[in-house]
């Protein structure tokens, strides 16, 4: 998207939010702190102006983002009612709403905003710029030039997310601007040592006990470039753990020393295997996933994949091996 194009999806969308009576606002399957954090964000600076809205996830909230304020109101039943607006965040593609597409698809109007560099761009407005470190950022943009009181409780939703899709600002999408807009989140009321507590160190048994499994399953591949685990369903059976207790774990396996890719392969109950890629920032894995039907950022991206974990594995990891050839092939020699 030109600078010039962004620059009028801004204005359209300021004008939406400004006006809007009635919305359905979503996020993408597995929400993460980002998607979530502009959700609930979204929803709470529309109601404080009047606006009727509808939370909408296909999936439960993680149990490490229930402390967002208004999360308990994330609903996967689409209601009764029928908005003027659509608003759709985080999502690079409708499709990523996953069973809530139909809901967004035929509605009078649709806003897309999204960070994401492998956006498959939809809606009446698009509000899509790759060079915010978190979708978080976007969302505070345009709150601000609506003209919404920043509380503590929208701040707080803000920072969850700008926190998260940064790494604890550690990632390199992570900017000066980043930290601008988390410095002036905290001054509205953000807590930054609640919310990383909460997000990062508290932890179920059950959610440990897979990590653990996780850790010791650890497979090296690509002359110890590319560090990878799987998680089966009888894992989560025998853990007592749900599907969002994975949340965190491929950060563990980023975190090994020389790494430059890490893959997390995790079972699904519909025959398919999900799978999240991290990198160090030298490769691109938002590309690698886009290539397999998912998508992302550089440093960290995800898709779905049907076949045995293993199968998918090995069809991960050749992506992933060809795309550190070409790599090397472009450093300077």
């Amino acid at each position: 998207m030109s600078n010039r194009n962004l620059t009028t999806a801004r204005n359209q969308a300021v004008e939406l939010l400004s006006t809007v009576e009635s919305a359905f606002v979503a996020t993408h399957v597995r929400p993460d702190g980002d998607a979530l954090g502009c959700l609930l964000a979204v929803c709470l600076a529309l109601e404080a102006r009047g606006c009727r809205v509808c939370r909408l996830c296909a999936d439960p909230v993680p149990d490490n983002y229930r402390f967002l304020p208004s999360a308990d109101r994330v609903t996967a039943e689409v209601p009764d009612w029928r908005p003027q607006v659509g608003i759709v965040v985080d999502c690079d593609g409708l499709a990523r709403v996953g069973p809530l597409e139909s809901a967004f698809s035929d509605l009078p109007q649709l806003l897309d905003i999204d960070h994401h560099a492998t956006d498959q761009a939809f809606g009446d407005i698009r509000v899509v710029d790759p060079t915010a470190g978190a979708t978080g950022e976007i969302i505070y943009t345009l709150l601000r030039r609506v003209g919404v009181r920043l509380t503590a409780d929208i701040a707080t939703c803000l920072y969850a997310a700008i926190l998260t899709d940064t790494g604890r600002f550690g990632y390199t999408n992570a900017t000066a601007r980043s930290l601008m807009i988390a410095s002036r989140l905290v001054r509205a009321g953000a807590d930054p040592h609640e919310i990383t507590r909460k997000v990062y160190e508290e932890r179920s048994i059950a959610a440990t006990h897979l990590l653990g499994v996780a850790l010791s399953r650890l497979v090296v591949d690509c002359n110890d470039e590319v560090v990878s685990s799987t998680l089966t369903l009888a894992d989560f059976a025998r853990a007592g753990a749900k599907a969002t207790d994975t949340e965190g774990i491929i950060d563990h396996l980023r975190a090994i020393g020389g790494t430059r890719v890490a893959l997390l392969f995790v079972e699904t109950e519909d025959d398919q295997v999900r799978v999240s890629l991290r990198s160090d920032g030298t490769l691109d894995v938002g590309q690698v996933a886009l290539s397999l039907g998912g998508g992302g950022h550089v440093g960290a991206a995800g898709c779905n994949i049907a076949g045995s974990a293993e199968t998918v594995r090995q069809r991960v990891l050749s992506a992933v091996r060809e795309s550190l050839v070409k790599a090397r092939l472009n450093e300077p020699h």
